[in-house]
């Protein structure tokens, strides 16, 4: 009997084990699984740790920030574009 644990934070079953019926074989498998009601029901298997460990938390992760070239380019547009206004 193997089972998955539900890694996706925004699945209701996020950090519930599920056992696994079946797969359902493609680009990203449908996992059968048994429900904890009984019945059974399908979800992607990026969703779980069926394919190894879940991807590092995201939010985690600070935005990169923009470089002062970008930032010049950026101060350059609204420049641009003021002038553009005021014809």
């Amino acid at each position: 009997m193997e089972w998955v644990t539900v890694t996706h934070p925004h699945h209701p079953l996020h950090g519930q084990r599920v056992q696994l019926v079946r797969v359902r074989r493609g680009p990203d498998p449908d996992l059968i699984i048994r429900m904890p009601d009984g019945y059974h029901g399908a979800i992607a298997a990026s969703l779980t740790d069926y394919a190894g460990p879940a991807d590092p938390d995201l939010s985690a992760v600070e935005p990169p920030l923009l470089s002062i070239e970008g930032l010049w380019q950026i101060a350059q547009w609204v420049r641009q574009q003021k002038g553009a206004h005021e014809i």
